[in-house]
Formats: structure tokens, C-alpha cells, sequence
């Protein structure tokens, strides 16, 4: 009985370690991936895409706006 205990108790703890050491791989290399797109490692490619796409969100951010100011105005233009 003492072995079969023995060998679940190693056999969880093996896997544990495996899946523990699985787990700070991939988070090593999510980390170095991070950090060769701060970096702009391809020429500046990652930054212009992120510039990119701020500039898409603050043209969709001022669209929304005034499509707010303008439905404002024609609420105020019924009031009256």
C-alpha cells in the first residue's frame, strides 16, 4: 500500500514539475517576444503598426463624438 502511494505521490510531483517548467518557458518567450517589439527589432514595422492603429482609434474615437454632438443638436432642434 506504502508503494502505490509512494509511486502516485512521484508521479504527481514529476508532472507538477513538468507542467511548472512548461509554464516558465512560455512565459520566457511571450517576455522576449515583448521585448523585440519594444525594441522595433524589423526596422520599425511593430511601432507603425501600433501607431497605426492609434490613429484608427482616434479616428473612430472622433467619429463617435460627432455623431454624439450631432444627435445632441437635432434633439435640441425637436425641443424647440
Amino acid at each position: 500500500m506504502k508503494t502505490i502511494a509512494l509511486t502516485v505521490l512521484v508521479s504527481f510531483l514529476v508532472l507538477s514539475g513538468m507542467a511548472l517548467a512548461s509554464q516558465s518557458g512560455e512565459q520566457k518567450e511571450r517576455t522576449s517576444m515583448m521585448e523585440e517589439m519594444m525594441k522595433g527589432s524589423k526596422e520599425g514595422e511593430h511601432m507603425g503598426g501600433m501607431m497605426h492603429m492609434m490613429k484608427m482609434m482616434d479616428q473612430c474615437a472622433s467619429m463617435m463624438e460627432s455623431m454624439h454632438s450631432k444627435a445632441d443638436q437635432k434633439k435640441e432642434s425637436q425641443k424647440k
